[in-house]
């Protein structure tokens, strides 16, 4: 839907789905220096305003995407989510030599722990590249998105108000265009809540379907925590489960096989009497509002 429009015109780009964006890249309309160097430049415009990032690796990001254009133009086999740009969530999440406070812990602002989670282990290995870090509270115990380290997220609507919590800062950041994805996790609403504050997609799934490594103390968080995204889409949400879920042996919970989400995204919801309607449809008026209420 928007492949034409990608070569031309930044903003679109800036609000294109992560399904889109990678249709984009694979079809090789757009490359992933492009679409990393898009996002880089949105964050810089827009974060000031809303804070959703409390940490940025541009120049890291840049160097996997110029990798990811070489396999491109090669012909190597690439993931699902190759080139796409997105972010993860500062709280029980980890990357190599990345900041890591659990939501805005001063006490940990220094803390770089040596290891990934499944979820940047995941979505790396479908093709993403990991831009950042979003903003979070303090563990996660807050159904609004402010800390004593970093400060509150802004709403993109209404960049006075809050962006909701716990993942208010991906919430925030997919809807102002910075990313067209980013990681979420969810026990009480961390997704849903903020999902709904900005006007994007966010879906707590069953127990098990995706993967939590939380060592040493596994049994800890179940069946309360859940790891997950927030999206611009339906599609976007079964693309990134489909990517996410599957066994993990570090995770006593995960469930045995993966799962393909992506046939499902337009399966029908419900019925009544002779009328059905696709989830899908239930997201279509609300895009196209938020498309002619965008921040620039």
């Amino acid at each position: 839907m928007y492949a034409a429009a990608l070569l031309s015109d930044e903003a679109d780009l800036a609000y294109a789905s992560a399904t889109d964006v990678a249709a984009a890249i694979r079809a090789r309309r757009i490359s992933p220096v492009d679409a990393v160097q898009a996002a880089a430049r949105r964050i810089e415009a827009r974060d000031p305003t809303l804070n959703a990032f409390v940490f940025l690796a541009i120049d890291e990001a840049l160097e996997q995407a110029r990798a990811a254009e070489k396999a491109l133009m090669s012909g190597e086999a690439i993931g699902p989510l190759h080139g796409v740009p997105t972010a993860m969530k500062d709280l029980f999440d980890f990357k190599p030599g990345w900041p890591s406070t659990f939501g805005g812990v001063p006490a940990l602002a220094s803390f770089t722990p040596d290891v990934s989670c499944s979820w940047v282990e995941r979505v790396e290995a479908a093709g993403a590249i990991v831009l950042g870090k979003t903003n979070s509270p303090v563990f996660g115990f807050s159904g609004v998105c402010d800390n004593g380290l970093f400060g509150p997220t802004g709403n993109p609507f209404a960049p006075s108000r809050n962006s909701g919590g716990s993942s208010g800062g991906s919430a925030a950041a997919v809807a102002d265009g910075m990313v067209a994805f980013a990681e979420a996790t969810d026990g009480g609403g961390s997704a849903r809540i903020p999902a709904a504050w900005c006007g994007v997609v966010g879906f707590k799934q069953s127990l098990g379907r995706v993967p939590l490594v939380m060592r040493p103390n596994q049994f800890g968080p179940a069946p309360f925590m859940f790891e997950g995204l927030v999206a611009r889409t339906v599609a976007d949400i079964a693309l990134g489960l489909t990517v996410l879920s599957g066994t993990d042996p570090r995770d006593p919970y995960a469930m045995l096989g993966a799962a393909d989400f992506e046939d499902d995204a337009g399966a029908p919801l419900w019925a009544c009497g002779s009328r059905t309607a696709p989830i899908s449809a239930a997201f279509q008026s609300t895009g196209a509002s938020r498309r002619s209420s965008r921040m620039r």
